[in-house]
């Protein structure tokens, strides 16, 4: 057996400190970074949650569309008939159309966020997706929304186009 000379010795035990302390150092660097991406992606799904509710209470909450939502839910009451009518004359919007205009330019902004990967599909989806095939199911809104400026609204009005052919 052959034994490594005193100062030989030393150099060796002081490279295995050196080694066994960079792997140390990577090792709490990457548990480091591991903890980092963890608290990122919690605070990123906090702030959608947070985003999520907000979208929430503007829907739900506000006065402003729940006409309008319970107009569309009822195609058999007469303010559907008068939407139609309204939206089929021309000039400047009446009451319920301007109502279906803050509406489509909510969906409009809702659908945006979740293209733009700001606000998670399901999520949208989970709260807005009856809602939204609500309103491009009917064949004259859809047709008032492709006449119109709502670049996100029209790509979902264009996919219900398809799937009625």
């Amino acid at each position: 057996m052959d034994l490594i000379p005193v100062e030989g010795s030393a150099l060796y035990v002081s490279e295995l400190a050196r080694n066994w302390a960079s792997a140390f150092t990577f090792l709490v660097a990457l548990a480091a970074g591991l903890f980092g991406l963890f608290r990122y992606l919690r605070s990123e799904r906090m702030r959608q949650t947070e985003q999520v509710r907000e979208l929430y209470r503007m829907f739900f909450d506000n006065i402003r569309y729940r006409r309008i939502r319970f107009v569309l839910a009822n195609p058999d009451a007469p303010e559907f008939a008068a939407l139609k009518t309204e939206l089929a004359t021309p000039g400047m919007p009446k009451e319920m159309e301007s109502e279906l205009i803050d509406l489509l330019n909510f969906f409009e902004f809702v659908t945006g966020l979740t293209r733009r990967g700001l606000v998670a599909r399901q999520d949208i989806d989970w709260m807005f997706s009856n809602f939204i095939e609500r309103v491009v199911g009917i064949d004259f809104i859809r047709e008032y929304v492709l006449k119109q400026t709502y670049d996100e609204l029209a790509v979902l009005c264009r996919k219900a186009v398809r799937r009625k052919t």
